[in-house]
């Protein structure tokens, strides 16, 4: 039974770490405020402040 709980445990852990780090693989964060953007914003959603141009 032990065994079971340790799993339980560890797959809530991997769930947790998924959860925090797919976010930023689909949005991009602001470096003046913070905000997660979509990939394709020109202009931060939460400040107005304009994201550089991909080269």
């Amino acid at each position: 039974m032990p065994g079971i709980a340790y799993l339980a445990v560890m797959l809530g852990v991997i769930a947790l770490i998924a959860i925090l780090v797919v976010p930023s693989l689909f949005l991009k964060k602001c470096s003046k405020c913070g905000i997660r953007n979509s990939l394709d914003a020109r202009i931060c959603s939460g400040c107005g402040e304009r994201f550089p141009e991909d080269a």
